[in-house]
């Protein structure tokens, strides 16, 4: 073939993009293709916008490293790229003292992480910082904060095009095949021939992997749906609050998030769905997003929340399944010039730079 592209990055979602900005500083012939008309309509832009600590994942994964790298990274991009952003902290609420035990399980875990200033609050400071809070203890976590994703995501983009990379939009990859030592990617339109191929499709790196031949993981689309507060109530609290999440959940609970428009968010839920587009069918009633909220804050009433957008998280545990899936990142087991990356969920969005980081390396590799 007449072109010849060093790497090509499937999918443009904010792991994508910042996999292109980083490979395409050190190496030529960087392509991206993304299936969508423009960048980052999937999960990149059906977040919270949360820049997560740390403290959740298990010490020693590749979910709690790339967090934690991955956020320290990201607040330092944001600083020198003006991306608006706020290390607007948060607490992880209990519901009684009796949780104590379970918070400072959790803080622990955190620290053990790497995750640095967590401590565990009573009443006083509690109702210091947050007035509205009604817990008798929390942890605080000053270094959790928020990002906007969409400025973050174009910042990404324009970098990669800066360094001479090149995305493509509206190209999905409708096959591939493996001919003369060259990774060939077939869209719709044109032929791509790859040195190497990383696959980062998000909800779909599963399908992508399996058209390599690389079918060990499943992706179980899992809705998060969202409500917001009416503007009226965007005072009711100043930081992050969530809930001491269930040791059964698929996720961290109905939570408060604030965002950079001034806006209060309550979710997201979790609810397994069977399409990866499902982002609106069988929606989840107002009563429940209250039910949760007002154990956590007082003063809320059910006609100040109203039904918002939701997004889809690339789970790989079906439903019944509640132990811990981490990250997949590694090189498909017949191929040394594939990379795949699959279940990046969140915390995905913090961990994008380090992410990209790191696949950089496993690129430059493979290059030298």
């Amino acid at each position: 073939m007449a072109d010849i592209a060093n790497v090509v990055i499937i999918g443009g979602g904010v792991v994508g993009t910042a996999i292109a900005a980083q490979v395409s500083r050190h190496t030529e012939d960087v392509f991206l293709l993304e299936k969508h008309p423009r960048l980052g309509l999937g999960a990149s832009s059906r977040n919270s916008g949360v820049i997560h600590a740390g403290i959740y994942y298990q010490p020693g994964s590749l979910k709690a490293f790339h967090c934690v790298r991955g956020a320290n990274m990201l607040y330092q991009f944001c600083s020198e790229h003006s991306v608006p952003f706020n290390r607007i902290g948060k607490l992880i609420t209990a519901e009684s003292e009796d949780q104590l035990p379970r918070l400072e399980a959790l803080k622990d875990k955190g620290i053990t992480n790497g995750v640095e200033g967590l401590e565990i609050v009573g009443r006083d400071i509690i109702q210091r910082l947050e007035p509205n809070v009604v817990s008798a203890v929390a942890i605080h976590s000053p270094n959790t904060g928020i990002v906007e994703p969409e400025v973050l995501l174009k910042t990404l983009a324009r970098q990669a095009r800066e360094n001479g990379a090149w995305l493509l939009t509206g190209t999905p990859v409708i096959g591939v095949e493996f001919r003369d030592g060259l990774v060939i990617l077939r869209t719709p339109r044109e032929e791509v021939a790859a040195r190497i191929v990383i696959n980062a499709a998000g909800l779909y790196a599963d399908e992508v992997a399996r058209m390599f031949g690389f079918d060990r993981h499943t992706i179980y689309p899992c809705r998060g749906e969202y409500a917001e507060l009416s503007p009226s109530m965007c005072r009711i609290v100043n930081r992050l609050i969530y809930p001491l999440p269930l040791p059964s959940g698929h996720g961290l609970g109905v939570h408060f998030t604030l965002n950079l428009a001034g806006s209060v968010l309550l979710g997201p839920n979790a609810r397994y769905v069977a399409g990866k587009e499902d982002y609106e069918s069988d929606r989840t009633p107002l009563p429940e997003f209250f039910e949760e909220a007002s154990k956590m804050v007082r003063g809320l009433r059910l006609e100040d929340l109203k039904q918002s957008y939701s997004g889809i998280r690339a789970r790989l545990l079906p439903e019944d399944d509640h132990s811990f899936a981490d990250f997949v990142i590694k090189a498909d087991p017949n191929s040394h010039q594939v990379i795949h990356l699959i279940g990046i969920e969140s915390p995905g969005l913090t961990s994008c730079l380090s992410i990209g980081r790191t696949v950089g390396e496993m690129v430059r590799e493979r290059l030298a």
